[in-house]
């Protein structure tokens, strides 16, 4: 256990859902690491909620994460706000503040490029990509097994996406507080979330295609973009990406969006993403299927903590055991994986270890979702970084 003289000092920007749920719990779990002296939302009302419940003095919380950054004396900051979070965090770096950022990093190359200068200047890894499929320990376990596996065939991965409000029944969350927040605020970000897109895919781009970059590759398929990208190096060719059925352009139920490539090696991969408004309870699963077997790793709800992710190997017996069958086996994580990211954070901070994953690792996994994003974008017209991405 790290001495309390070696918490980091947080500060939190954005209390909405995954907050609630999952982040503020685990802060304050992990006492012994961890110090929480700030929080920031635009919703009064909610900055108030959350910071007399987690015990934040009043002048410590902020409607704006700049100020809050400058002001509050925080180590480190939890990114946990919508939309791209290239210029809170480019602000953070700049203050010699670390950054916890949430998905997505930011919109575009151009944000992340500046966010790279920025930590470059400080001289020190300062920014930790908080994607937690990285930090689940039956990915771990994959890796593992996969560095004994040299005929790796086929790569899928499977997204069964049901609403966010089935998702968190569970959480009892602060009612939604959107009519006391300050409505040019809410304008100002809009126009700057426009700004990014504009650069991300050109102006004028269709709301489809800017629904889809920021929502769906960005706002949730980016989870399977960096888990590609963390267990086998990441997709090296996109060369197919789908969106269906067509009524759902009208609207976001029954969206269902496919996407294919290549790992290094030339080994197929496949990413299937559904949005199932009505389906029990999100499932994802990763399954690789090599010459003697297949791995197969299920992850549940991301929002629900202590929810053990399962790594089922199923494989040929050893050679003159057997004369047939098969060998199943199934290894299940006792570890959270959103406290395991945390825990890499504290680490950064206090000890200037390179986290799992940072900028570098987010710029790619932005480059690939506009590659899938100007594929996605079929007949219509497409500029900006995606155009030549």
């Amino acid at each position: 256990m790290a001495a309390v003289s070696d918490r980091v000092r947080l500060a939190v920007a954005g209390l909405g859902a995954v907050a609630q749920s999952v982040h503020l719990p685990l802060i304050s779990r992990r006492w012994d690491l961890f110090d929480l002296v700030a929080v920031c939302d635009l919703a009064p009302s909610l900055r108030t909620a959350i910071g007399e419940q987690y015990g934040v003095p009043e002048e410590h919380r902020y409607a704006d994460a700049g100020a809050m950054i400058e002001q509050s004396g925080a180590d480190g900051v939890v990114l946990l706000t919508s939309g791209s979070h290239g210029d809170v965090a480019l602000r953070a770096l700049r203050a010699g503040v670390a950054v916890f950022c949430e998905k997505p990093l930011t919109y575009t190359v151009a944000e992340a490029d500046a966010l790279a200068d920025a930590e470059r200047e400080l001289g020190r890894p300062a920014l930790l990509l908080a994607y937690m499929k990285e930090h689940d320990e039956a990915v771990w376990q994959l890796s593992e097994r996969l560095a004994g596996i040299d005929d790796v065939r086929a790569v899928e991965v499977e997204v069964l996406h049901p609403s966010g409000e089935s998702q968190l029944d569970f959480a009892n969350l602060r009612p939604n507080p959107l009519g006391d927040v300050d409505p040019d605020a809410v304008s100002r970000l809009a126009a700057e979330s426009g700004r990014l897109l504009d650069a991300a895919l050109g102006a004028g781009t269709s709301d489809r295609l800017r629904q889809l970059y920021a929502n769906v590759v960005l706002g949730s398929l980016v989870h399977n973009t960096s888990l590609l990208r963390a267990v086998f190096g990441g997709l090296t060719v996109v060369d197919g990406a789908r969106e269906w059925p067509a009524a759902a352009r009208k609207g976001w139920d029954a969206r269902s969006v496919e996407v294919t490539g290549e790992l290094p090696g030339a080994v197929r991969a496949r990413m299937s993403w559904h949005y199932l408004p009505d389906y029990p309870a999100y499932t994802e699963t990763l399954t690789v299927h090599h010459g003697r077997g297949s791995l197969r790793v299920t992850f549940g709800t991301p929002y629900v903590l202590n929810n053990p992710t399962r790594l089922e190997v199923v494989e040929a017996p050893p050679a003159g055991l057997a004369a047939g069958g098969e060998v199943r086996s199934v290894f299940t994580s006792t570890g959270e994986s959103f406290e395991n990211e945390l825990t890499d954070f504290h680490r950064m901070v206090m000890a200037g270890e390179r986290p799992r994953a940072g900028v570098a690792e987010g710029r790619t996994d932005v480059l690939t979702s506009q590659r899938i994003v100007r594929l996605l974008a079929g007949d219509e017209p497409l500029g900006g970084e995606a155009a030549h991405a």
